[in-house]
């Protein structure tokens, strides 16, 4: 059968223009199409839009391709651009601040001209490379609610229950291709399976996205049994993140001495596939800062403290949670419980707020480095905690993004991180890498190691 099978964490209503996990990340560009998106060598390329033109100095027109369909056969419209935009401006106002924060207002033309009119000079606001983000990919909404078994991207949604998701090929999606795969089944991870571990011996998936951390003798394993990998350089981070109610409790000194303490031989000797963490993002990103963080040494005990870490269930994470206990222990003044939290339920248990710390790892690759900074420090709940100035990290991020060019926003942006890590208000352990693995009949040849995740859409089906 020409279906792709894995397991992804589901959360519990769908939303292309709410991502928060990368299994979000994937969805989304499944279920809708951007104006531009990014060709192999990383450059703005049409997408939805056949072209645009930018007109001095605050608006730019968007000309949608005139064939375009969705999936139902009707036709696509600038108006229906328009209405998905407000849409999710309306719904996320503080996730999407990146874009929605430099627009002024958004028009329909006429039937295939949307216009953008941008609050500062259009040709320095950086819209394109903010538009080629999933997020703002084109909806189809019915009364204010989206329609998802109605798309614009390569797959809609044929039916969905609690536990699984099946995507159905989108034959009028402007890209399609007889050797994508027609459905995508999806199913919720069994709570405390190791997938990796399990993948070679489970009849039912044939792809699976994780990491790098796995145990070498593991991906040999895998590797001799004919299954194939698929890897992208370092682009990832896993980093504490005190609450904000434990940053007004005293947590940053905790956070600075839990660094000046944690011995990371003792935290890494179990695992592979990463590289210690000096700063956020790893070297070769746009906000990697050659002047690395000086964060003082703690040497004070927090005086036996206890303290409650979650950690949201991922494919790594029971690998992690062993060797973070193991090495937290060894830090004296300090207890720690450590929770493992359905990753669906992340967002709500941040916004509860009834932790310590978080310990999660985050995509670091995009390049749009002013939507990552407004996904870390501003969306609600952050995982950079703000608090009051000086480290009112989210107010600064605001006040960066409206700097007339883009090399002095990422220059302001870089500093940001750089205090937020000295200030002990987010720690980085190390860093490591996407990974997905595929078995015999899905071949992965054609997914560039540039994109952030595996599409399904360029999966090749044999």
């Amino acid at each position: 059968m020409n279906s792709v099978k894995t397991y992804m964490a589901l959360s519990s209503e769908i939303d292309p223009a709410h991502i928060i996990s990368m299994a979000d990340l994937e969805i989304s560009i499944a279920l809708a199409s951007t104006l531009v998106s990014f060709d192999q060598q990383r450059q703005v390329t049409s997408s939805l839009a056949e072209k645009w033109e930018i007109l001095p100095p605050r608006k730019i027109h968007f000309i949608i391709k005139k064939d375009l369909k969705w999936s139902d056969g009707s036709e696509m419209t600038a108006l229906d651009f328009k209405t998905s935009l407000d849409r999710a401006k309306k719904a996320y106002p503080t996730d999407l601040k990146a874009l929605f924060d430099s627009v002024e207002s958004i028009k329909a033309i006429d039937k295939y001209t949307l216009e953008i009119e941008t609050k500062l000079d259009v040709e320095k606001s950086g819209i394109l490379l903010k538009l080629t983000e999933p997020m703002y990919g084109l909806l189809s909404i019915k009364n204010g609610k989206i329609d998802l078994t109605k798309s614009s991207g390569p797959y809609y949604v044929q039916s969905k229950t609690d536990h699984e998701l099946t995507l159905k090929a989108n034959t009028q999606w402007f890209k399609f291709r007889n050797d994508m795969p027609q459905t995508v089944v999806i199913r919720a991870p069994v709570s405390g399976a190791d997938q990796v571990q399990q993948f070679q011996n489970d009849d039912w998936v044939n792809l699976i996205s994780g990491s790098s951390l796995m145990k070498a003798s593991t991906k040999k394993d895998l590797e001799n049994s004919g299954v194939k990998f698929w890897e992208r350089s370092l682009d990832k981070v896993f980093s504490l993140y005190p609450s904000k109610k434990f940053l007004k409790n005293g947590g940053a000194s905790t956070i600075k001495y839990i660094s000046s303490h944690l011995d990371f031989n003792e935290l890494t000797s179990a695992l592979s596939g990463l590289t210690k963490a000096d700063q956020f993002f790893p070297r070769g990103y746009e906000l990697w800062s050659p002047v690395a963080p000086h964060a003082k040494l703690q040497q004070d005990s927090p005086h036996d403290q206890k303290l409650k870490v979650i950690i949201p269930e991922t494919g790594y994470a029971l690998m992690i949670r062993e060797a973070l206990k193991k090495a937290l222990a060894r830090i004296s003044g300090i207890s720690f419980e450590i929770e493992m939290v359905k990753l669906p339920d992340l967002n709500e248990r941040m916004k509860k707020g009834d932790y310590d710390i978080l310990g999660t790892g985050l995509a670091v690759a995009d390049p749009n480095f002013e939507g990552a900074m407004s996904f870390f420090f501003e969306r609600s709940p952050s995982f950079i905690a703000s608090t009051e100035a000086p480290f009112d990290f989210d107010n600064q991020v605001k006040k960066a993004r409206e700097l007339p060019t883009s090399k002095e926003r990422a220059a302001t942006m870089r500093s940001i991180v750089i205090e937020s890590q000295e200030a002990g208000y987010m720690l980085p352990l190390f860093h490591f890498s996407s990974m997905a693995m595929a078995k015999s009949g899905v071949d992965l040849s054609q997914i560039p190691n540039s994109d952030e995740t595996v599409l399904f859409w360029k999966v090749r089906m044999k």
